[in-house]
């Protein structure tokens, strides 16, 4: 149901499920956090896509059922896997980037929310379905949030509308929105900017970003102590000799 694949530091995780869309299962689910959590600790970039006309539906409808029949002690642990799941994938250490097609509903938006650029094909489509089920996107809106706000969440979750990749990237679902024809030029020139800056620098992007999206923003100290340990490392050490050899290349005034 996932195919994994690494090469050249390129760490790249398909959902391969195109028969039911690439809806969730548990196991699925299991077999994706497997992936994002095993996450090679040489890779330096982290690409998720998927197979078929869909990236993801949302729950299998077999799984579904099951859950109906489920006593509230299975429910509570299925929805414990479901949320390990996105937390394994916001907690990648490296860049995450991720190309979404087709339908992307119910659960497959918080794999979109979670991962770090997510980008659309401007044919997508968007469904936070859940309150049609009598549900609401519990496990997934922590990610969402941190992304949108409350403001589009408002209409979104309550309405179970269709939307598109314009209003996805209006509210800051994705990064950008691209032809299906041109997507694999802007996965690789995405990629390809990752791969030229520092991994221990981008490490310490994605450390400080959470502190922020958890309410806990590192204060001046620690910001500055961070910034201290990063130059006074041999990866910026290097990087700023080439710099300073070559006169060129980096922003000016840049910290």
């Amino acid at each position: 149901m996932v195919e994994i694949f690494f090469e050249d530091s390129l760490y790249e995780i398909i959902l391969n499920r195109p028969e039911k869309h690439n809806a969730f299962d548990a196991q699925m689910i299991q077999e994706l956090t497997d992936a994002f959590k095993n996450t090679p600790q040489d890779a330096r970039v982290v690409v998720i896509r998927a197979n078929g006309k869909s990236f993801c539906a949302g729950a299998d409808l077999g799984y579904m059922r099951s859950q109906v029949s489920s006593t509230a002690e299975e429910n509570a642990r299925d929805a414990a896997r479901l949320s390990q799941m996105f937390e394994a994938l916001y907690s990648i250490p490296v860049p995450t980037v991720l190309y979404a097609h087709g339908n992307v509903f119910g659960g497959g938006l918080g794999l979109v929310a979670a991962s770090d650029i997510a980008i659309a094909s401007d044919a997508a489509r968007f469904c936070f379905s859940e309150v049609k089920l009598g549900i609401i996107p519990a496990v997934i809106s922590p990610y969402v949030l941190k992304k949108t706000g409350t403001a589009f969440a408002r209409r979104y979750f309550l309405t179970a509308e269709i939307f598109g990749s314009t209003e996805a990237l209006t509210a800051r679902l994705v990064a950008s929105t691209v032809a299906p024809e041109d997507a694999d030029i802007q996965i690789k020139r995405i990629t390809e900017a990752l791969l030229a800056a520092s991994t221990e620098a981008q490490k310490s992007v994605k450390k400080l970003l959470r502190a922020y999206d958890d309410f806990a923003p590192l204060n001046s100290d620690a910001l500055a102590s961070e910034l201290a340990r990063l130059r006074a490392g041999a990866d910026a050490q290097e990087r700023l000799s080439r710099f300073l050899d070559r006169g060129a290349g980096f922003v000016r005034g840049a910290p």
